[in-house]
């Protein structure tokens, strides 16, 4: 898929969500009776008004989390086997993250319009359903269609080319060891070959001087008898 039709798609999601809260903000009204009513409200926190007034927690998060995804889905989305589930997944969990996140940068607060009659639920935003439909496709993409035998092979292969690249260091250094010790023993074998080629030329020194020793002593003898 063309990752400027994935960018085209959130944006598309980010301008319904925030064209409804244009539209809605500040209505009451029925909707459909009995089932769903539009309720303006003002969430300064996360669902059920936790953590109310902490808008620079959720933007720092907001903003932590769409990077993150981001660059998860340029760079790994083909390790796990990226289908449809995983690209609605993704382009809805974006768009609504986004769409909340301008409301609490321009206004510190996030408009929620959308309320359950028939239910205890909080008041929630087209954000809100992007973000819980993508959720939902996510984890069917993880349980069923994500491919965790490429993503284990990925890393299997990671490490072996670290071991790969170990083995090629210790080899590198076990023949450089190797040339070394053959140096030093080129060397010692050359100081041996050395220290035998003056034994030997000092052995045939001697000789030669027990020789000529010789050779005068049996002169001198023949001069005495003469």
């Amino acid at each position: 898929m063309n990752i400027k039709w994935w960018y085209f798609l959130t944006v598309g999601v980010v301008a319904i969500d925030l064209l409804a809260k244009y539209l809605l903000d500040g209505e009451n009204f029925n909707l459909i009776s009995g089932f769903i009513s539009i309720v303006t409200v003002h969430n300064t926190g996360a669902s059920w008004g936790v953590l109310a007034g902490a808008q620079w927690f959720f933007i720092l998060i907001s903003v932590l989390f769409a990077v993150g995804m981001i660059l998860f889905d340029v760079l790994y989305k083909k390790d796990f086997g990226a289908n449809g589930w995983y690209k609605v997944g993704y382009t809805l969990i974006l768009g609504g993250l986004l769409g909340n996140l301008y409301d609490r940068i321009a206004f510190g607060y996030v408009r929620d319009f959308i309320h359950l009659d028939f239910m205890s639920f909080p008041v929630f935003n087209i954000a809100d359903i992007a973000l819980t439909v993508g959720c939902i496709c996510i984890i069917v993409f993880l349980f069923f269609f994500c491919k965790f035998g490429n993503t284990e092979s990925v890393i299997i292969k990671r490490t072996d080319d670290i071991d790969t690249n170990m083995k090629t260091n210790n080899a590198e250094n076990m023949q450089t060891k190797k040339q070394e010790n053959n140096t030093e023993n080129s060397q010692i074998i050359e100081q041996a070959k050395m220290t035998d080629d003056y034994q030997t030329e000092e052995n045939q020194n001697k000789i030669s001087e027990e020789n000529t020793n010789n050779g005068t002593k049996r002169n001198d003898k023949k001069i005495k008898k003469n």
